[in-house]
């Protein structure tokens, strides 16, 4: 069990890590910091289908709630993580005139510094721009934990209270704005924002006509976005205020939970 004073140490020694420079001796007694690897595309791909084969939803909606509830982001990383590849499919490498992969989005070729996952994963707690990697990595850690069902939920209550009581013209700025502000909520805007397109990933916040991770996959870096100047994430930055709660991702994931349901 790792206290509040340990994981405020661990967080301060992840915001410093930059790639490359010393690492911490705090990430290193926590377990934060294997060595770097080398592997390629097709060996990341292999191993996040492994993990997602391994997940368990139950058990990883339970560490989700106990992160939401204790405002530890690295918990609820492992929801991101299992929508974003729910649809994910086995593939080889493949490019066109580009790059990178035109199904993931990753290199052929890719440098795994775990501390850098660990730094998304407790400063962040959510995939970002769907890289693979990530997706792996933070399913591996959350199906080695065994999270008991939380009870009482009184916080992620509040929270899907608020969203449903935006106004039909909220974007998600508005939303960000007002989860900060909601009581016992204990999220740096970062994380804040990655919370709000972890609720994309998990199609709870979604369009119909941009529907999110749970029904399909989609290359984070090939999603259509609503403006050239937005840094939303795809599903939710189509999201407003009218599209409200999607209620069967709601039950998809919480359906354990009656208290976060829709009454």
């Amino acid at each position: 069990m790792t206290t509040s004073k340990q994981l405020a140490a661990i967080r301060e020694a992840l915001e410093d890590y930059e790639e490359g420079e010393a690492i911490d001796p705090v990430l290193k007694k926590a377990g934060l910091a294997p060595a770097s690897q080398k592997m390629s595309h097709d060996q990341v791909v292999q191993w996040l289908l492994q993990e997602r084969d391994k997940a368990d939803k139950a058990n990883i909606v339970a560490q989700f709630l106990h992160g939401v509830e204790t405002n530890q982001a690295h918990l609820r990383a492992g929801l991101s993580s299992l929508a974003s590849a729910t649809h994910f499919m086995q593939h080889p490498f493949s490019v066109d005139k580009q790059l990178n992969c035109q199904v993931c989005g990753a290199f052929e070729h890719l440098d795994i510094d775990f501390v850098l996952l660990n730094q998304t994963r407790y400063l962040c707690g959510s995939v970002l721009s769907g890289d693979i990697a990530e997706m792996a990595f933070f399913l591996q850690q959350a199906n080695a934990i065994d999270s008991p069902r939380p009870e009482a939920l009184p916080l992620t209550t509040r929270i899907f209270e608020m969203i449903r009581a935006m106004p039909d013209s909220a974007r998600p700025k508005d939303m960000l704005k007002q989860l900060r502000k909601l009581k016992g909520v204990k999220m740096s805007e970062e994380e804040a924002r990655s919370f709000i397109d972890l609720l994309g990933h998990c199609a709870i916040l979604q369009t119909p006509e941009h529907p999110g991770l749970l029904q399909r996959f989609t290359n984070q870096g090939l999603a259509p976005s609503s403006s050239r100047s937005s840094d939303w994430s795809y599903p939710v930055d189509f999201w407003t205020g009218a599209n409200g709660v999607y209620a069967d991702a709601m039950k998809y994931w919480f359906g354990d939970y009656p208290q976060l349901l829709a009454q």
